[in-house]
């Protein structure tokens, strides 16, 4: 049907005869199947979808109507094109741009795409984005209409209204209303590219940090009645973003087994608590614990209280860079309504394990992130002096006798998980020895038959022949038909060539030389056997002819 469309529209034809065609768009439709319930496409992939979306994308321009076509399934199958723009395939990627263009280009269909920030066409393909992020610094939401082709649509042209803002909540994604219905148009300052809405109540306040939905709606100035928007009615994904702030912070040292902890340090945010020990750390001796708590709340308010959807202490060695996480454990705060505390109760006796019994200044750090964090929080709390008493681990070692090689060593990184048995995941052997070159070998060939049986097969086959020889001198040959001629010469010849290359063939040659050798044979033996045949089919009727007479 795309072929068939796409030749329709090069005819040229009348709009009454491509009325029937323009009718089966739909059908054409309803074949496609669905993906993630946004996309649209067809059976084989791009190649297959591009070729329909063109055909689909001239005809409807020919046709110069868009008249019961399901908007919806033409946004879905332009979806499945845009998402797929990159393509690295050169066929797919060319017909992936005819398609593109035919619906960029057409003065019937115009989808539109939605990209957010104030950023110049040129960053087009790099700037396009699902939703957007708002904080209390920046309240106003920034977006641009492109279309297909990455060409900028003016706001002289278009208007743009936001509808109600709607909040995400809970695993099953409900939709809950957000201040009001209506939030009215977005506007165009100083007659620029882009369109801006202010979502800040009229305190200047934003709504909670949260997952949103913002419904808003696309329309041209001018109306053409026989224009259709595609992408006009979206949810735009948005996310109220906030600073975190630790608060309250407490670290307390002691026997952790019985709960008493001798020396409780306030710490202060973003600066490195300092102790007795040296260079400054905070000593820990044998069979002493540690109990580390917080709060995380909003920086803007300091006290809206906040939950952070990772939050872990890392302890990394000055010398060798091994580094172990803990993950703090939340639990509810009863001096505060809806605030969570997080807590880290550390035996250092029972995870010396996991410390390999490596005894040395271990850098504490807090690392604590959210999707709704504006940044994530990485502070340098302490250095903490740490003392095991078991022995020290064959692998802490090894990596103390080389931890001057640099060449050794790799940096640990803020998503270093809690050390495996045997050598650390995050810090590396040093250089290895080559590994064994890898050799493509065939499969040897199979056990051939003994010869005797296979001298007795050829035998067998040959008895035909044979037959054919000694009915031969019983009948005699019949060589009143064969014609002394050039033709016939070159004909018998070839054939006999054709059979000695088969036996070669069989005892040397290669398939690919074979065949090089059969085409020289075989053109002028194939010529040569037709000029035979025609000669003795001329001789049968002129045969005939010569009796009558």
């Amino acid at each position: 049907m795309a072929y068939l469309f796409q030749t329709v529209v090069k005819l040229g034809l009348s709009k009454a005869f491509m009325k029937p065609f323009f009718d089966a768009i739909n059908d054409v439709l309803e074949q496609a199947d669905e993906l993630n319930g946004n996309q649209l496409f067809f059976e084989k992939g791009i190649y297959t979808t591009t070729m329909a979306s063109k055909g689909i994308a001239d005809l409807l321009n020919s046709y110069g109507e868009t008249g019961g076509i399901s908007e919806a399934k033409l946004t879905k199958l332009v979806n499945f094109l845009y998402v797929r723009r990159h393509s690295t395939n050169l066929r797919a990627a060319a017909h992936l741009v005819a398609a593109l263009k035919a619906f960029a280009q057409g003065q019937i269909i115009t989808p539109i795409s939605i990209a957010l920030g104030t950023q110049s066409a040129a960053n087009f393909v790099n700037m396009f984005a699902t939703g957007g992020a708002l904080h209390a610094v920046s309240p106003r939401l920034h977006l641009r209409l492109f279309d297909l082709w990455g060409e900028s649509l003016s706001p002289k042209k278009f208007t743009v209204k936001a509808a109600g803002l709607y909040a995400i909540r809970g695993p099953n994604k409900l939709r809950e209303l957000t201040g009001p219905e209506e939030r009215g148009l977005f506007s165009s300052p100083n007659d620029t590219s882009y369109f801006e809405l202010s979502l800040a109540y009229k305190d200047g306040s934003l709504p909670a940090p949260n997952w949103y939905e913002l419904e808003i709606t696309i329309q041209q100035k001018v109306n053409k009645t026989n224009t259709m928007l595609l992408g006009a009615n979206v949810q735009l994904p948005l996310r109220v973003l906030v600073h975190p702030k630790v608060v309250e912070p407490l670290l307390k040292i002691g026997d952790g087994a019985h709960d008493k902890y001798q020396t409780d340090i306030k710490l202060t945010p973003n600066s490195r608590a300092t102790g007795s020990g040296i260079s400054g750390s905070i000593p820990v001796e044998i069979g002493q614990g540690l109990l580390l708590s917080f709060r995380i709340v909003d920086n803007r308010t300091g006290e809206t209280p906040l939950t952070a959807h990772q939050a872990f202490v890392q302890f990394t060695h000055q010398e060798t860079g091994q580094s172990i996480t803990f993950i703090c454990h939340e639990s509810a705060a009863t001096e505060f309504a809806n605030a969570k505390v997080y807590q880290l109760n550390l035996d250092f006796e029972n995870s010396a394990e996991d410390f390999d019994n490596l005894d040395g200044i271990y850098k504490m750090e807090l690392l604590a992130g959210d999707s709704l964090f504006s940044k994530p929080i990485q502070w340098h709390m302490a250095d903490v002096n740490l003392h095991f008493g078991g022995p020290r681990g064959s692998d802490s070692t090894r990596r103390i006798a080389e931890a001057a090689d640099i060449s050794r060593q790799k940096s640990p990184t803020a998503a270093g998980m809690k050390r495996a048995n045997g050598l650390n995941p995050l810090v590396g052997t040093g250089p290895t020895k080559a590994k064994h070159s890898i050799e493509h070998v065939f499969r040897p060939p199979e056990r051939r038959a003994p010869r005797p049986l296979a001298w007795a097969f050829t035998a067998l086959c040959a008895l035909p022949l044979l037959g054919l020889l000694i009915s031969w001198s019983i009948i005699g040959f019949n060589l009143s038909n064969f014609r002394l001629s050039l033709s016939a010469i070159i004909f018998h010849t070839g054939f006999i060539a054709i059979l000695v290359l088969y036996c070669i063939y069989w005892f040397k040659l290669d398939m690919f030389t074979t065949l090089g050798y059969l085409g020289i044979l075989g053109v002028p033996t194939f010529l040569a056997g037709n000029s035979v045949l025609r000669a003795q089919l001329a001789a049968r009727q002129a045969l005939p002819r010569a009796n009558k007479k």
